[in-house]
Formats: structure tokens, C-alpha cells, sequence
């Protein structure tokens, strides 16, 4: 399937896909593109057919992304990245340069500490235009390697995979802190200000992410190595959803202390609890570059940052 030759109806059949996969149900995807779930079902058995491969477990009140399904994922968005962005190209080609910045964040989250950033630089230069796009943090790591963003906001948790993952990037810390455990007010537990991992080895651990995306789960069991076990860890696909079932006392989650203020008075429900182990709790909100990136916006921004910085 090469991008040239990809007519729009199967783009759209793309687009259809990754709703899919980012909501977790043909029902879902269908609701969210105003489509009939017969007809996001009909589209993934078109991309089935064409692929030779199947995509989904369908069960009888389920359908799930199965291995090769979730590989797809990260080829189908590539291939509508470029399809996008080519036609933003055609569209402005005959149009004035303008001065542009391309931001990547990996959660809602992310857009607190980003616009400390921004609306400073905004001022500053306001006839610049943002181009602003959520992905998981290893897509924008991808994405800023092929040019394809200037710049990211994503979580940073000093392990030893993300100096491999990271290293044809250049990163300025924007806030450092650590994790700290969330839990009902209804928990016993709330009634500590602090917790052991081994107080909470049978709960279950709840995670966000927008994709069906293990990467948060490895991070945990890699930062809090013997306290915690696979089975205990669970995807929610948005950040209320998580918030949700911890308030409501169906699940614990872990959550970055740069963003305490703003949690407490989101979820007034979550007792926070500061981890008393002696384990990497380290996290931290990073600016993420590309150092061969010559855009002047954000050569202009990065100096403004390490300024800061210094």
C-alpha cells in the first residue's frame, strides 16, 4: 500500500481504523465519527481483505485490536500523517511562508506545563502559528526524528530505556518531581499521608493512555520492580475515566507531583500519598528536540528555555 496511490476512500478507512483503536470498539469509533457500527465493521473488513491479515478478536459483545492489530496502528498513522500533511503542503503552497511550530504532548496533562512555555513565547512572537497534535510519547519521539514535529512535551522517568529511546533527541527539563499514589477517600489507605508499594501489590493500578499502548505498564514494573505485577496493571483510555474509578475506589493510579495542585483540586475525591520506598519515583515533564531541527521558531524558543534554565 504505498501513500502515492491511496485513494480517499481508504484513507478514510484508515482514519476509521485508528478511531478504533484510540476508543476501543467499533461502537465507540462509530459515535465518534457519526458513522453506523455496521459500517466502521464493514471498513474494517475492507482493510482486513487488502491486508491478508486479520486485525481484531471479534468475540460475541467484543472486538479487540489483536497483536497484529496494534502493530498496524503505528503503519496506518504514518500513512495519514503523510497523506495530512501533504495536502496541507498543496494547500499553502502558494501562500507566504509563515512562521510555524509543530507541538507534540502525550496527554492532557502535558498541556499545563506547555503553556507555561507557549503563551510567554506567544507574546513575544504573535504572528507565529501552532500546529498541536496528542500522540503517545514513543510516536512523538518518532515523529520528532523524521522532522515531522519540532517539538514535544512528554513524561521523562530516568529509565534506562529512554536514554536508547531518546538518543537522537535534545531534552530540557520543564518540571521535576516524583510520583506520588493516588487513592479514594473512601480507601483505608487515605487516611495515611504516605504509602509502601506493598501496601497497595493487590490493588489494581490504573494507567492512561490514548492507544492501546503497554509502554506505562513496562514503565511501572520497570521503576517499581518486585512491588507490582503485570495482571495488576490496567489501560483507561482518558484521564477522567481514571480519575473516575480511583475516586470511586476500583482502582489506585499513579500520578506526577508537578501536578498536584491541579489534581487536588480536579479530584477532591483522591487522597495523593507520597511513596515511601526506596525505588525510582522520579518523574519529570520534558521538552524534547530534534538538535538538527533548524526551524528558526524553535532555535528562537529552545534559547529562550536554556536561558530560563540557567
Amino acid at each position: 500500500m504505498q501513500c502515492e496511490g491511496i485513494e480517499i476512500m481508504e484513507i478514510n478507512r484508515l482514519k476509521t481504523f485508528l478511531s478504533v483503536a484510540r476508543n476501543g470498539s467499533f461502537k465507540a469509533a462509530a459515535e465518534k465519527l457519526f458513522l453506523s457500527p455496521r459500517a466502521v465493521s464493514k471498513q474494517m473488513d475492507q482493510i482486513e481483505n487488502e491486508l491478508g491479515v486479520q486485525l481484531f478478536e471479534r468475540q460475541k459483545n467484543s472486538t479487540q485490536l489483536n497483536k497484529a492489530g496494534n502493530q498496524f496502528v503505528v503503519t496506518a498513522q504514518d500513512i495519514v500523517n503523510t497523506y495530512n500533511d501533504s495536502v496541507t503542503k498543496l494547500q499553502t503552497i502558494n501562500e507566504a511562508p509563515t512562521p510555524t511550530l509543530r507541538i507534540g504532548f502525550s496527554s492532557l496533562n502535558q498541556t499545563v506545563i506547555l503553556e507555561t512555555v507557549i503563551a510567554p513565547f506567544t507574546k513575544k512572537y504573535p504572528d507565529i502559528k501552532l500546529e498541536v497534535k496528542e500522540e503517545s510519547g514513543i510516536r512523538l519521539i518518532h515523529l520528532l526524528e523524521r522532522d515531522s514535529l519540532d517539538f514535544a512535551v512528554t513524561p521523562f522517568y530516568n529509565l534506562t530505556r529512554e536514554k536508547i529511546d531518546y538518543k537522537n533527541t535534545k531534552m530540557i527539563k520543564l518540571a521535576e518531581g516524583e510520583l506520588m499514589v493516588g487513592v479514594s477517600i473512601n480507601n483505608p489507605l487515605s487516611k495515611q499521608d504516605s504509602v509502601s508499594l506493598d501496601e497497595i501489590n493487590n490493588m489494581k493500578v490504573l494507567y492512561y493512555s490514548s492507544s492501546e499502548s503497554y509502554y506505562l505498564r513496562e514503565v511501572f514494573l520497570d521503576k517499581f520492580n518486585g512491588f507490582l505485577n503485570p495482571e495488576q496493571i490496567n489501560r483507561v483510555s482518558s484521564l477522567e475515566q481514571r480519575d473516575m474509578m480511583v475516586a470511586s475506589n476500583n482502582g489506585i493510579g499513579f500520578y506526577p507531583s508537578p501536578f498536584l495542585n491541579k489534581e487536588r483540586a480536579q479530584n477532591p475525591m483522591i487522597k495523593f500519598l507520597k511513596i515511601t520506598d526506596k525505588v525510582n519515583k522520579y518523574y519529570a515533564s520534558a521538552f524534547l528536540y530534534n538538535p538538527n531541527n533548524k526551524n528558526s521558531s524553535l532555535v528562537n524558543l529552545v534559547t529562550d528555555l536554556k536561558r530560563m534554565e540557567s
